[in-house]
């Protein structure tokens, strides 16, 4: 399946944005999904009037959108059941199970988000988006050698993406690899913002070991 990306809304517990990198382009999501090159479904045409009939059966284009008001309207439960449905009804459709996975990190459902994209990975193995958006779930999870694995495959098969590449700065930063982190920042941010963001990981590194350090047994 021929498919290209699109960008979602800022999942809150976002890496970079609890890191305070700057000018990192894997902003402005942790997570970003994937759409057919049909054209955006945020803002797409209005469904056919047969299928708000009821007629025909509703595409996955149409449950994604409506699951995408659920969203907007803050209808998590609603969402989550219309895209299952879809994946169900539809599972060669790969946006749903991305935007099924964005909604269970905003939740802070890192492990079942892990498991609905390890699923799409089964059937599109060499898709970046989604080795992505598994590296931002194993990032947020702290476990940087993972995320690092996933991003270093993402970055292989979308070698022009700067996103990739700024997140495997990132897990490189986090695991201590500052020279490495550095010069991935440089080759996608000029030097001194490289710089910067390589100093705020060391930061972000060694303030990460001390709360390890304070954390008594219980």
């Amino acid at each position: 399946m021929n498919m290209e990306k699109r960008p979602v809304a800022c999942v809150a517990s976002c890496a970079a944005a609890c890191l305070g990198l700057v000018g990192l382009v894997m902003m402005p999501g942790c997570a970003e999904s994937m759409q057919t090159t049909e054209g955006s479904f945020r803002g797409a045409n209005p469904a056919p009037a047969a299928e708000i009939r009821g007629d025909q059966p509703p595409t996955p284009k149409t449950l994604l959108s409506m699951a995408d008001i659920l969203a907007a309207q803050g209808k998590d439960k609603e969402c989550e059941s219309v895209l299952w449905t879809c994946i169900r009804q539809h599972p060669g459709f790969a946006p749903a199970y991305n935007s099924l996975a964005e909604l269970q990190m905003r939740q802070g459902r890192m492990a079942e988000a892990a498991t609905v994209l390890s699923g799409a990975l089964r059937r599109w193995p060499n898709d970046p988006v989604l080795l992505n958006n598994l590296g931002m779930c194993s990032l947020i999870g702290q476990d940087y050698e993972t995320a690092l694995e996933y991003f270093t495959r993402a970055a292989a098969y979308a070698p022009k993406s700067k996103k990739y590449r700024a997140n495997m700065a990132t897990s490189l930063g986090m695991l201590g690899r500052d020279a490495e982190a550095l010069a991935l920042l440089k080759q996608i941010l000029p030097e001194e913002r490289a710089e910067h963001n390589a100093d705020v990981l060391r930061k972000a590194r060694q303030k990460a070991a001390g709360s390890s350090a304070n954390i008594t047994p219980g």
